[in-house]
C-alpha cells in the first residue's frame, strides 16, 4: 500500500466517524434542561369540588309559568279572572268574523299569526308558548263560533288558548 491511499483511508474513516457523531444527535452533546422530572409536567388534576356545577338561585332558569305571570298584558289578567272559555259567539257572518278575529289578534302582545287560511276559517296561532288554531265557523243565523282548537282537531278548554278566546270576546264583544 502506498503512503497516499493510506492517508485517504485514515481521512475516509474519520470523516465518516464525524459525520456518524453530529447526525446520530447523541446525548452526549445536549445538557439536561431539567423539566423532565418537574412537577408542572404532570397531567392536570381538577378538584372534586369543581367538577360539579355550582348552585347559584341567581342562575336558576325561571319555570314557565313565572315568564308567563310577568309577561301577561293588564287585559289578560282581567280575561283570566272574568271568564276562561273554550268557545263564544259573534254576531257576524263567518267571513267577516274571520277579518274581524284576525285584526284583533293583529293587536294582542304576545300574539304571532304563523299561518291564515280563510277558506278554512282559521288562524294558526303562537301565545303564550302553545300553538293551537283560532277557528270561526258560521253559527246560527247571522251568528258565528270563535273557538280554539289544538293540533288533533279538538276544541281546547284549558291553558293560553282559553286565555286568548278570552281576550277575543273581550275585544269582538
Amino acid at each position: 500500500m502506498t503512503r497516499s491511499s493510506h492517508i485517504v483511508r485514515r481521512l475516509l474513516v474519520a470523516g465518516l466517524a464525524t459525520s456518524v457523531v453530529v447526525t446520530s444527535g447523541c446525548g452526549w452533546f445536549r445538557a439536561s434542561t431539567g423539566y423532565e422530572g418537574s412537577r408542572e409536567t404532570r397531567p392536570l388534576e381538577v378538584p372534586p369540588d369543581l367538577t360539579t356545577p355550582a348552585v347559584d338561585p341567581s342562575m336558576q332558569m325561571p319555570t314557565v309559568a313565572d315568564v308567563q305571570a310577568r309577561r301577561a298584558p293588564a287585559g289578560a289578567q282581567q280575561a283570566q279572572a272574568g271568564a276562561a272559555v273554550s268557545s263564544f259567539e259573534v254576531a257576524d257572518s263567518a267571513g267577516e268574523a274571520w277579518r274581524r278575529v284576525g285584526l284583533a289578534l293583529d293587536r294582542i302582545d304576545g300574539v304571532t299569526i304563523t299561518n291564515r287560511a280563510q277558506l278554512l276559517g282559521s288562524y294558526e296561532v303562537q301565545y303564550r308558548g302553545e300553538s293551537f288554531l283560532v277557528r270561526v265557523q258560521q253559527g246560527q243565523g247571522d251568528t258565528s263560533t270563535v273557538t280554539a282548537v289544538n293540533a288533533a282537531g279538538q276544541a281546547v278548554g284549558t291553558g293560553a288558548a282559553t286565555e286568548l278566546l278570552g281576550l277575543l270576546r273581550q275585544r269582538l264583544g
